[in-house]
């Protein structure tokens, strides 16, 4: 970052436009140089417009109180506001700052502020900035807060950064040494690009606020979430399954319904079906049978057929043959005419030759003369060229003389012109003469007299309407009267005077608010009343359907016992069979089967010892005793499966009994609990109510007898509204009629104490007038004051512009005699120069018309040399170009006439084919209509006049006709086929009003059970949901709490919400490499102290190194120490600014007086020491010494008033 170039314009101390160019000279190539100036020069100015023109504030403005004002032209502004340096005077001003972004492109930013169009007494208007991309000439921004960002962005720094490392003013010198730790931070962050640390402890305080709130997020989540307990599951699983049962049973009976129905639908379709194809086969017979004459057409068409191309050839014959006649005729005419054309070219081609050879010979005679003729014209040039410049000269000359001598008797009648004005002038002054002292005075009496007629106009006018205003406060009077009537009659006839108005309305009010209550709470005694009828009603209703249901639960149940022991039963005998039938099996095994194999008629079995074998039978008997187990199993399970069936239905049954019991018992204690029977002996009229005989009697009649009270007391109270209404707008309107009355009295008095006071001012105005006007003018002026007045006015102006006039007209009647004498000497030498340069163009022309008398003689009848020599050429090339021309004609002509002789004869022969074929056609037409005589020649023509599209369209048509016909006859035999065969699959079927009856009971029933089945089914998914929701949750908040957990140990480590946690961390190892470059440079300005890290983790403390290392505050320091020490780290920030910041320029305002030589000496040579590094210094101060080693200055001197001067010296 670096400054190129300051500018400012009207600061208070600068009385125009200055700029501070860094690179031009001297500055460009001095390291360091100063700013001198007395106190209050306006050196400081310098470092507020850098300020101002970056960031739009100023350092020593940041510490003026929020509530202080300063006086402006337009009111007060804040002392705090950069604005109020606009220097005193001005109408705008504006701080301009060119520099080298981070990024090495170079920038300009802006800042001005201006007053209400630029005028100094205008107000004050808003400030505004701009940056400008200079090496693009590209405007970045021009609002505010877009501006405040890119500037940051491009300058790497913000203002108060900016004013600790790179401007150390008056007022913030030691601000970084004694700023606290997160500004310090802040600081070290910007200067060694470390903002990574800041982001990343911000990052860990936001991770761990995330997860945070969503660890709390999936556990609220999980609060809503519960799925149902076992048993509610599968009472509602066992409902859902009863319902679905009876939901296919009706979908089962609805679906046999709408077969039938379909059946109806289809035979209905059928029979629509067949009568239409009847009518199809209808309408193709009429269609067939009126195409019979088209038939007739079609057969003599297709007997033309064969012979209708030679129809179209013989005509086609005769039609070329007609224009071929006529084209041999015209080739044979135009073979004659090309002969007379070869003879006629012939002889053209014989006189183009002799033309020719003529202008040869004339050309060759006339060489001699024409060189002649060219000479004469170049001796004609000669004399033109030299003549040419002289006679415009002289036609100036003379139109000058001329000119001269019209300009000198133009002046002398002007002259002569002004002297009689000049008379006339002094007469008609002469003649006003009497106007003379008011003209002299004119611009202090013009007010006066304007004064005089403005009076005496007001005066008129008011005499005028005085009248009126005195007929206006009449009639204000008299409709005071009437109104003031109108009021009394109105409470003539009422039933209460106007004071007691207000007290019978409230009265009505208040009855008609008691009135309302006791009808409020007989309405809500008979909401109570209603609601304990209800609630009665349901109660019993609830009873009966539980007594219902318990009786159907002890029938099911006794259904149950018989069932549950056949079933038993059932299951005992299955369980039997099961046994016997394996042991059988056992007996039949394989291993058996093989011993059995092995068993020998009366000898001993192996196994028993028995020598009787009971099963050594065939194979044929233990398949037969094998099918006879499985059949006997299977009755055994037939007979237990509908027991089974019929126990699961009579426990699903008597479970949903046992649940709508439990609902209807829990139905009755929520009426039971409810608070109406309480409510209702709470309320003060239920006495009464209980009391009567009829309550419902009692209620109707309280009901009418309060509603018919307070309609009585409302038609009262609206009466008595109404009057109020009256009274008050008839009160208004006294009270307005009684205010105009006195408005209009005070008007009529105001406008006479006016007219008094104008005709006193009048007469004092006329008598100061007296002494400079006349006395007939100041008559009139007081009978007729304007027109008076216009007419003195144009006098006096016409007088003072005749003296005007006569003052002008003698100052120019001397100027222009003296321009006369001057014209007079001005004419006579342009006379004398005109004769001469005529004597010289008479000369010249006399030459010249000599040479051109020679020439025409040569020329003859030729202009120039040139056109005599070019017409010789041109005759020759004319005689040339035709002999050329005459030659083409001819072999033109020849092609012709070879290509018409080619064209007749092709012609001839092509005539003689066409013929032959013509007689060829004739004889074979004239033998084919010989075998048909019935086709007379109308009837030929007709059918020769049908093209082959229009045949076969007819074709077409005759057999989409007869295709229709059979098409037709084929779909009815069809459709009546396929009615019968569906009136075939069924015997006998109910009529379709009554299956459309039972269907819609039927579907009103499905819609019904679907209904229920939908909303068993939705229980059970939200169920299934929520459970499957909870499982989820629960996994989700384990994993939320670790990740939580992980991010929360690291944002209790390094996290913030500003970062600064983090950044304090991370620029404590860049604070001590800050001191570090601080005590270098301590070492060379102030030897005794050194800075070390402490107090705080970014705090800074004093080492004395001559108090036995002792640690002290930094406010502990004095003035001169603290400049050094502030110095050293200001020069420290520098040195260690990282590569993307590297800060060039340096501006340090004040501190060195306080230093003593040795001090000020250690302080110049680290100046000196940045210079070397390539940085530029920039030092204000008034210490001398500075001033003598540091040559290139910015000097601010004092002018006077408030103003100084900048001069760049060195």
């Amino acid at each position: 970052m670096k400054i190129l170039a300051i500018r400012l314009k009207t600061p208070p101390s600068r009385a125009g436009p200055f700029e501070l160019d860094s690179p031009a000279e001297p500055l460009a190539t001095a390291g360091l140089f100063a700013i001198t100036g007395p106190t209050g020069a306006g050196k400081s100015t310098l470092l507020d417009a850098l300020c101002l023109a970056l960031f739009g504030a100023v350092p020593r403005l940041g510490n003026a109180s929020q509530s202080a004002k300063v006086p402006d032209a337009d009111g007060e502004i804040g002392s705090y506001d950069p604005r109020t340096l606009l220097r005193r005077g001005t109408g705008a001003g504006y701080a301009e700052v060119d520099f080298l972004g981070v990024d090495g492109r170079r920038y300009r930013a802006r800042w001005e502020a201006n007053r209400a169009r630029d005028k100094p007494a205008g107000k004050l208007q808003n400030s505004r900035q701009s940056l400008r991309d200079l090496d693009n000439d590209q405007l970045l921004a021009s609002q505010k807060g877009e501006y405040k960002q890119l500037l940051e962005a491009r300058l790497g720094l913000n203002f108060e950064q900016f004013t600790r490392a790179v401007m150390l003013a008056q007022s913030e010198f030691s601000a970084f040494l004694k700023a606290d730790d997160n500004e310090r931070s802040e600081l070290l962050e910007k200067l060694t690009d470390t903002a990574l640390y800041t982001r990343l402890g911000k990052r860990a305080f936001e991770k761990s606020r995330d997860a945070r709130e969503q660890l709390k997020h999936w556990q609220d989540q999980a609060t809503g979430i519960a799925p149902l307990a076992a048993e509610a599951r599968e009472a509602l699983d066992l409902e859902f399954h009863t319902a679905s049962e009876q939901l296919r049973q009706h979908q089962a009976h609805l679906k046999q319904v709408e077969q039938q129905q379909q059946w109806h639908r289809e035979d209905r379709r059928l029979s629509d079906d067949c009568q239409a194809a009847r009518q199809q086969v209808q309408d193709a017979s009429q269609a067939w049978e009126a195409g019979a004459e088209q038939r007739l057409q079609l057969h003599m068409l297709e007997q033309l057929a064969p012979q209708r191309y030679l129809f179209s050839r013989e005509q086609e014959v005769r039609t070329q043959l007609q224009p071929l006649a006529e084209r041999i005729e015209l080739s044979r005419s135009r073979q004659q005419r090309q002969a007379v054309q070869q003879q006629q070219l012939d002889e053209q081609r014989e006189q183009a030759g002799r033309t020719l050879q003529q202008a040869l010979a004339q050309q060759a005679q006339a060489q001699p003369r024409l060189q002649q003729a060219f000479d004469e014209q170049s001796n004609r040039s000669r004399l033109q060229a030299e003549l040419e410049p002289l006679s415009p000269a002289l036609a100036d000359s003379e139109r000058q003389l001329a000119s001269g001598a019209q300009a000198l008797l133009g002046m002398e009648q002007q002259q002569a012109d002004s002297g009689e004005r000049l008379q006339q002038v002094a007469d008609a002054l002469e003649r006003s003469a009497e106007l003379a002292p008011l003209a002299a005075t004119w611009s202090a009496y013009l007010p006066r007299l304007q004064q005089v007629v403005t009076l005496s106009s007001r005066l008129r006018q008011g005499q005028i309407e005085l009248p009126e205003l005195q007929t206006q406060a009449q009639a204000t009077k008299t409709s005071l009267e009437v109104h003031q009537s109108d009021l009394a009659r109105v409470f003539q006839h009422a039933p209460c005077s106007a004071e007691e108005l207000p007290e019978r309305l409230q009265q009505l009010t208040q009855r008609l608010q008691q009135q309302r209550l006791a009808l409020r709470d007989v309405q809500e005694l008979e909401r109570l009343w209603q609601r304990r009828n209800a609630v009665q009603e349901r109660l019993e209703q609830g009873r009966q359907q539980q007594a219902t249901l318990l009786a159907r639960r002890e029938q099911l149940t006794a259904q149950g016992l018989e069932v549950r022991a056949a079933h038993e039963q059932a299951e005992q005998a299955l369980k039997v069979t099961l046994q016997l039938l394996e042991r059988q099996r056992l007996a039949r095994s394989e291993s058996v089967e093989q011993l059995r194999e092995r068993l020998q008629p009366e000898q001993p079995c192996p196994v028993c010892g028995s020598v009787e074998h009971p099963y050594h039978a065939p194979e044929a008997l233990l398949q037969a005793l094998s099918a006879h187990d499985d059949d006997e199993e299977q009755r055994a399970r037939a007979a237990l499966k509908p027991l089974s069936e019929r126990l699961v239905e009579l426990r699903t049954e008597v479970g949903a009994l046992i649940e709508q019991h439990k609902q209807l018992k829990a139905q009755e204690q929520q009426w039971l609990d409810q608070p109406g029977d309480a409510e209702l002996a709470r309320h003060p009229l239920y006495p009464a109510l209980s009391d009567a005989e009829q309550p419902a009697d009692w209620l109707r009649d309280t009901l009418a007898n309060h509603t018919r009270l307070i309609d009585e007391d409302e038609r009262q109270q609206n009466s008595l509204l109404a009057l109020q209404q009256q009274a008050t707008a008839l009160q208004r309107a006294v009270a307005q009629a009684r205010e105009a009355s006195q408005q209009a009295q005070q008007t009529l008095q105001a406008h006479q104490s006016h007219l008094d006071a104008d005709q006193q001012r009048l007469d004092d105005e006329l008598q100061a007038l007296a002494s400079q006007l006349p006395a007939a003018r100041l008559q009139a002026l007081r009978e007729h004051p304007a027109q008076t007045f216009m007419a003195l006015e144009q006098n006096i102006a016409e007088r003072l512009a005749q003296i005007e006039q006569r003052d002008e007209e003698q100052s120019e009647f001397d100027a222009r005699a003296r321009r006369i004498e001057q014209a007079r000497s001005e004419h006579a030498r342009q006379q004398t120069d005109c004769e001469q340069q005529r004597q010289r163009v008479e000369a010249l022309s006399m030459q010249l018309q000599t040479c051109e008398a020679r020439l025409r003689e040569l020329l003859g009848e030729h202009a120039q040399a040139t056109a005599w020599q070019t017409a010789l050429h041109d005759q020759v090339e004319t005689a040339r170009e035709q002999e050329r021309q005459v030659d083409r004609q001819q072999q033109d002509l020849r092609t012709q006439t070879v290509q018409t002789a080619s064209a007749l004869e092709a012609d001839t022969a092509q005539q003689a084919q066409l013929q032959q074929t013509l007689a060829d056609v004739q004889q074979t037409l004239h033998a084919w209509r010989e075998q048909r005589p019935q086709l007379d020649d109308d009837g030929l023509q007709a059918l020769l006049a049908i093209d082959e599209p229009q045949v076969d369209e007819l074709r077409s048509r005759l057999q989409a006709t007869e295709k229709t016909l059979e098409q037709a006859r084929i779909r009815l035999h069809e459709r009546e086929q396929r009615q019968q065969a569906h009136r075939a699959q069924v015997d006998a079927i109910a009529s379709a009003e009554a299956l459309d009856a039972q269907h819609a009971a039927l579907l009103m029933d499905v819609e019904r059970q679907e209904q229920q089945c939908a909303e068993l089914r939705a229980q059970q998914a939200e169920d299934q949901r929520r459970h499957s929701a909870n499982q989820a949750l629960q996994a989700q908040i384990a994993e939320a709490d670790a990740h939580y957990q992980r991010w929360a140990r690291l944002a209790a480590l390094i996290g913030s919400a500003e970062g600064d946690r983090f950044r304090k961390i991370a620029q404590a190892y860049n604070l001590d490499l800050l001191v570090h470059h601080a005590n270098v440079q301590l070492r060379q300005l102030v030897r005794r102290y050194r800075l070390k890290r402490g107090g705080s983790m970014l705090g800074l403390l004093v080492l004395d190194t001559e108090m036995g290392d002792e640690l002290r505050s930094v406010h502990s320091l004095s003035g001169g120490e603290t400049f050094l020490v502030s110095l050293a780290l200001a020069l420290g920030l520098a040195s260690m600014a990282s590569s993307t910041l590297r800060i060039e320029s340096l501006f340090v305002d004040e501190g060195f007086g306080s230093l003593d030589p040795e001090s000020l000496q250690l302080a110049m040579d680290a100046l000196d020491g940045l210079q070397a590094q390539g940085r530029k210094v920039a030092v204000i101060s008034h210490v001398q010494e500075m001033h003598e080693r540091i040559p290139v200055q910015i000097q601010v001197r004092r002018l006077g008033n408030g103003l100084s001067s900048v001069e760049v010296s060195g």
